[in-house]
This record gives C-alpha cells, sequence and structure tokens, in this order.
C-alpha cells in the first residue's frame, strides 16, 4: 500500500512541474505587448504634441504673459492687424516665425525667469523678431513680387510713385509693414505719400 501512495506522488510530482514550466513563458510573452502599448502611447503623444505646436494657440497655451497679445491680434477679425491678414489665409505663425530647439529652449528660460520687456501695447521689445525682407515675404507659396508691385502702381493717384519699386533699392518689408502692430509708411519720412487706412507716419 505504501508502495502505490510514492508512485501516485512520484507520477503528480512531474505534472506539477511541467505546468510551472509552461506558465513561465506566458509571463515572458506579457512583456513584449507591455513595451509596444508604452511605445505607441509615447508615439501619440509625442505627434499630438507635434500638431499643437504647430497652431497659434500653442503660443500663449503657457506663456499668457506676453504671448497673449500676439495671438489674440491673429484671431481678432477686428484687430486690422497683418497678423489676422494672415490667419484669413490660413498662414500659422511658424509659417514665418521658424523654430529652432535652441530659441525655443532660450525663450522658456526667459519666460520661466522673467527676463524680457513688453511695451505699452504687450509686444516683447527687443527679442529674435522676424526682419521681413523681399526674398522672405516673396518666397514660394506666400506673396507674388511682382503683383505687389502692380497693385501699388501710382500710388494714390499720384504717376511714377510707387511704394514698392523705390528708388533706394531694395529695402525689408518690415520697414513699413508691422504684423502684430501698426504699419508705418517709411517712405514718408521724406514724402507726403497717401497712408493705407490704419497706418502712421514715421515719428
Amino acid at each position: 500500500m505504501a508502495e502505490e501512495i510514492e508512485e501516485e506522488v512520484s507520477a503528480e510530482q512531474p505534472a506539477e512541474e511541467a505546468s510551472t514550466t509552461e506558465d513561465a513563458p506566458k509571463k515572458k510573452k506579457k512583456w513584449p505587448i507591455v513595451l509596444i502599448a508604452v511605445v505607441v502611447v509615447v508615439a501619440a503623444l509625442g505627434i499630438g504634441f507635434f500638431f499643437w505646436h504647430q497652431q497659434p494657440s500653442f503660443c500663449n497655451a503657457i506663456c499668457h504673459t506676453p504671448m497673449d497679445n500676439y495671438v489674440n491680434g491673429y484671431y481678432d477679425n477686428a484687430s486690422g492687424k497683418l497678423a489676422n491678414t494672415h490667419a484669413k489665409a490660413n498662414v500659422k505663425c511658424l509659417d514665418c516665425h521658424e523654430a529652432t530647439f535652441s530659441d525655443q529652449v532660450n525663450e522658456g528660460i526667459a519666460w520661466i525667469t522673467g527676463n524680457y520687456k513688453v511695451d505699452s501695447s504687450g509686444n516683447i521689445v527687443g527679442g529674435n523678431q522676424v526682419t521681413a525682407t523681399k526674398a522672405f515675404c516673396a518666397k514660394s507659396g506666400c506673396h507674388d513680387w511682382n503683383a505687389v508691385v502692380a497693385v501699388t502702381t501710382d500710388w494714390g493717384g499720384s504717376s511714377g510713385v510707387n511704394p514698392h519699386s523705390s528708388h533706394l533699392g531694395t529695402i525689408a518689408c518690415s520697414s513699413c509693414h508691422s504684423v502684430h502692430g501698426t504699419s508705418t509708411m517709411y517712405c514718408n519720412s521724406c514724402h507726403s505719400w497717401k497712408l493705407p487706412t490704419g497706418w502712421t507716419n514715421p515719428k
């Protein structure tokens, strides 16, 4: 009788060992699934952040001061600002403000430390501003320079006057055009040409 019990016990042991051995690979197989899930979530967050970063609303999502003034002017149809004109043409901030990693790091540090100044209208003083040159504004997909020159021929009804065909040669577009502020008729430093609506003369 004792021999029969021993035989039954010894017959059961390999079965238990076999089931333990079978469970081990199942546990190991969960790691690839977890890893793939983590990679998918991180990739989705990265892609989502990339697309959010392309939107103007990203600019003041955290940095309300000083970015609210720029973003509000971009979206405000009554602002009369060139930023809003660009918004209506579906031109995003990053289409003009090309963001390098180092620029963004420096801007983040400046915001965190409060190391920046704003003027009376809430615009940043100094900083990494865009100098809008003819090459920059008339690049492919943006303004057609020949069309711009044609539109302003005989400006204000004055024969031969064209602010986009200056006797000074090529001058930066931002000498006159301000996307986030008030544009200034640079030519009127010497001349008395017609001012576009909402523009000012040089001081």
